[in-house]
């Protein structure tokens, strides 16, 4: 089980705003954002929120970014084998799945457009549920999420969205210790997605061919 990140810096307390990619071009009725301040997280988004999504630190488990185009295939948010607490393979020598493919989607829930590319996520230490989902979401993402539950009951591990400013998200999830690599740990096979070129990472020759495993800053350091 997935423990919560460890306390904020000192350098944590500030605001922290991104704000959202519109979907499609002239279409911003509404703003879209995520705050980071040491009392929490708030999400804003007209199409799926009918009332902002306020939630406390201790739920917020991995903020990662991975930049491109938001017409990109392919794969985004590579799953990479965790060898120990502090180390896990490296991307180049095989991953475990991503977190959202062009051709499979994602496990989590799409903040705008979802068959444009994410360049960040938001993974929750537990799934968000009816407690802090049903007075925030518009009913017909609320039903939407019900349908796709297997126990029909609203559950979400997490959020997939576009931010203007990548640079500014870096810094934000760093600042609050959430930038930290993604890997099988924490993210089940259920809710991985994989692509025809994928190649699975071998512990036993990582360890025979480098030696000891080594750590792996995540992106951005």
């Amino acid at each position: 089980m997935s423990s919560a990140p460890p306390p904020a810096p000192p350098g944590a307390a500030r605001d922290h705003l991104l704000v959202l990619e519109p979907r499609g071009w002239g279409r911003r009725h509404s703003t879209d954002e995520l705050r980071l301040t040491p009392n929490g997280a708030t999400f804003e988004h007209g199409e799926l929120l009918r009332a902002p999504l306020r939630l406390p630190l201790g739920l917020l488990q991995l903020g990662l970014v991975d930049r491109g185009s938001a017409r990109g295939a392919g794969g985004r948010f590579p799953v990479l084998r965790r060898l120990s607490a502090t180390a896990v393979i490296p991307r180049e020598e095989g991953i475990e799945g991503w977190l959202w493919t062009s051709t499979g989607g994602s496990a989590l829930t799409t903040l705008g457009d979802p068959e444009e590319a994410p360049n960040a996520a938001l993974l929750f230490t537990k799934p968000l549920g009816p407690e802090q989902l049903g007075p925030c979401l518009q009913p017909e993402a609320l039903a939407a999420i019900v349908a796709r539950s297997p126990l029909g009951v609203p559950a979400v591990p997490g959020f997939l969205f576009r931010v203007e400013d990548p640079s500014k998200a870096e810094t934000a999830f760093r600042a609050y210790n959430l930038l930290r690599p993604l890997t099988d740990r924490e993210v089940p096979p259920t809710m991985r997605r994989s692509l025809p070129t994928d190649r699975s990472a071998d512990p036993a020759v990582h360890v025979a061919v480098s030696g000891p495993p080594r750590s792996v800053a995540p992106p951005g350091f």
